[in-house]
């Protein structure tokens, strides 16, 4: 953010505030730069899946890398909880600490290793350098550590407190460094990386004594406070924006690693005037499974979702989440203790957090009178990540674990002015990144078979939401490998907004005993249609210990993000280029979008005659048969089937037609309830049916006036309540 004159106080010179922020900014780009070129793993150097940051001495944040965003919480945690565990003990330069512990030390889970380094000037501590990482493995009872059969933490990982000394005055502790490599089944690709989040830090220490030098310590501590204080204020400006109230909603953790029951994450979120309170009482008590979120990962999956959405263009430093707080009660789902295991909880709680936080932040934006803060809505992006860990022994007796970085390849949410990125990753990853097929074979045995879109996740919508994608491999260089997996967003999909609807889910299938070797030996590229198989086995959402032999195909398949805006909105021009494209088939076209192409060709443009007939006929059909009592406006734009409010009450932009003048416009309007997988796959969009209660079902929101799809949202029905019952 460029540096304004009416956010700088007086007696501090703008040029000088500005150089030191952009400063501490490129020292934690190139703090993750040296990270990549140290490292060995691909999940830093291909995915990057990392942060790096620079905190001061009592664990506040000066600057912050856009690599993985919930780690704003759980780095904040790791660096306070460390200042108050070694309070008294001798420091000294080269010093290095590792913790990986989601109760103690705050990590997302215990892969994501911490390594924090004090920072020096002459003798005095002037702040931190941290540096976390995804290792390949941290031992616990399944290779790559994420273990949905375990039952507390003990059995997850070998659980690191702040406060371990892994390096004094730049050497390793050599008793430590054993005892580490004792517990990791790779401990040589363990080290290594453990040297490269130390090589991370050294690099920002090194830096930041050379600015500190540069501008002298008084002046560095004075700049940065000022730049915590325009942080926040820049955010408080843009909160008093949205509309004051209480907003509540849930979203749904699918599966704990044993049982395929539903854990229900909620919040009650309180906005007055520049202050926002996110309450997270009510959602479900801990569990014994993997699916437990650390509040160190909690806070930073509200930040995840409120950075992007009220401060995309404010630098990060402490100030900016110094305007929310974050409630959560001990002993639950959001905030565990011990023994609860927490190997996932970010990538399925964490993640819900992120897409609870937006869907509420769309209703605040949703009423604002302000147009830059009501275009900051969205459909919901997929978010939740989709795992594959191969573990085993190579033909030549090497043993590998491979943690398939091409689950990061959700869709996002739509725009109010755009389709959602497709394979554009989680909200808490923005620079998400997918390995090359080259790599992982180049690096593991596996074979991809194919790598594309996954052409029925992305929600429909004037604007489509993202589309995720989905690959097929077999073995080639291994006999068998244990497979662990976990596909998050399945039955509970991200919702669309403004009347898109939700995208579609994620899973895993093997086929067993195919043709695939004698196809190739053919030289015949396996497609599913030339692909034969012994039997389909559908994976269960979380499972681990499944085994996979080279004649068996592993399939993948990542969700994508929900839809913007009422589909029969959307440019037909669009429409027709989705077709041409593969993205959309011809039924689809026509049975969602109301698109009737010339010819019924795939290649032909919008009949545009027969299209405005079609998309009347829909509306209608909301309505149950009678035509609409008020047209849609010729011009109506993508953005126009949210409801606003104004002094009369609530409308319809698309027709100006009056919803409401309660609250709570949802209560007046026509609402049409169904299971969601069902009516989905009616739409070809793909989510896994549930089975058992409680029942996943889709409510779509319609105009009684002119027939518009003003919202659809996924619900879980109260246990006992027959399913598409409203």
């Amino acid at each position: 953010m460029p540096a304004n004159h009416t956010y700088v106080p007086e007696g501090y010179d703008a040029v000088t505030l500005e150089v030191i922020r952009m400063r501490l900014d490129s020292i934690v780009e190139e703090m993750g730069s040296a990270m990549i070129r140290s490292s060995g793993s691909p999940v830093i150097t291909e995915s990057g899946d990392f942060n790096t940051a620079l905190f001061d001495p009592e664990g506040r944040i000066y600057s912050y890398s856009d690599f993985v965003q919930f780690h704003i919480g759980s780095g904040s945690v790791a660096v306070q909880n460390l200042v108050a565990e070694i309070e008294g003990e001798p420091l000294h330069p080269g010093d290095a600490f590792i913790c990986n512990d989601p109760h103690t030390a705050g990590s997302a889970h215990p892969p994501d290793t911490n390594v924090i380094s004090p920072v020096f000037h002459g003798d005095e501590l002037i702040g931190w350098a941290q540096s976390q990482a995804h290792l390949v493995d941290v031992g616990g009872m399944t290779p790559g550590g994420f273990a949905p059969g375990a039952y507390d933490c003990f059995s997850e990982a070998l659980r690191l407190p702040p406060g371990v000394k892994v390096f004094e005055r730049g050497r390793p502790v050599e008793w430590v460094r054993r005892v580490l490599l004792n517990n990791v089944r790779v401990p040589t690709l363990f080290w290594n990386d453990v040297r490269s989040l130390v090589a991370s830090n050294n690099t920002g220490i090194r830096r930041l004594c050379a600015t500190v030098e540069e501008f002298g310590l008084d002046a560095f501590r004075d700049y940065t406070r000022v730049n915590f204080e325009i942080a926040e204020r820049v955010v408080r400006e843009r909160i008093a924006l949205l509309a004051d109230g209480v907003y509540e909603a849930d979203e749904w953790t699918e599966h704990n690693g044993h049982v395929n029951d539903l854990y229900r994450v909620h919040c009650t979120m309180t906005k007055s005037g520049e202050q926002i309170t996110l309450d997270f009482t009510g959602s479900s008590p801990q569990t014994d499974g993997f699916v437990n979120l650390s509040y160190g990962t909690l806070v930073g999956s509200v930040a995840s979702a409120l950075v992007p959405i009220l401060a995309w263009d404010v630098p990060f430093n402490e100030g900016v989440m110094a305007a929310c707080s974050v409630v959560a009660e001990s002993g639950s789902l959001v905030n565990p203790v011990p023994p609860a295991p927490i190997s996932n909880g970010h990538l399925t709680t964490g993640a819900r957090v992120s897409r609870l936080v937006t869907k509420l932040l769309n209703e605040a934006a949703r009423a604002s009178h302000d147009a830059l803060i009501r275009a900051r809505s969205q459909g919901v992006w997929a978010d939740s990540w989709t795992g594959g860990i191969s573990a085993g022994t190579r033909d030549d007796g090497e043993y590998f674990v491979l943690f398939n970085m091409d689950g990061g390849g959700m869709g996002t949410g739509a725009q109010p002015v755009a389709d959602g990125l497709d394979c554009g990753g989680m909200m808490t990853q923005v620079n998400n990144a997918l390995p090359d097929v080259e790599m992982n074979e180049m690096l593991y045995p596996v074979l991809y078979l194919w790598k594309r879109l996954n052409t029925a996740s992305a929600g429909h919508g004037a604007h489509r939401g993202g589309q995720g994608h989905e690959f097929a491999w077999r073995l080639y260089g291994a006999p068998e490998v244990t497979q662990t997996v976990f596909a998050p967003t399945a039955q509970v999909v991200a919702d669309g907004f403004g009347g898109g609807y939700p995208g579609g889910g994620s899973g895993h299938s093997v086929w067993r005993g195919t043709n695939v070797g004698e196809l190739l030996s053919h030289g015949t590229v396996p497609t599913e249609a030339t692909l034969t198989a012994d039997g389909r086995e559908l994976l269960e959402i979380n499972q681990q210990d499944v085994a996979i032999g080279s004649d068996d195909v592993f399939m993948q398949w990542v969700a994508g993000g929900g839809g913007y805006g009422d589909p029969l909105l959307r440019d037909p021009e669009l429409v027709a280029r989705d077709v041409a494209d593969g993205y959309v088939p011809v039924e689809v076209a026509s049975q969602v979008y109301g698109v009737v192409l010339d010819g019924d060709s795939d290649n032909g443009g919008p009949d545009a005659g027969a299209t405005r007939q079609r998309r009347a006929e829909i509306r209608a059909e909301r309505l149950g048969g009678p035509p609409p009592e008020r047209p849609v406006a010729a011009e109506a734009s993508p953005e126009s089937s949210a409801p606003r409010r104004d002094a009369d009450g609530w409308y319809c932009p698309a027709s100006g037609a009056r919803l409401s003048t309660g609250d709570d416009w949802r209560t007046d309007v026509l609402t049409r309830t169904g299971v969601a997988a069902e009516r989905l796959a009616g739409l070809g969009v793909r989510v896994r049916p549930r089975e058992s209660e409680p029942a996943v079902l889709l409510e779509e929101l319609i105009s009684p006036a002119c027939g518009t799809l003003l919202e659809t949202r996924v619900r879980v029905a109260p246990r006992g309540t027959e399913a598409g019952t409203p």
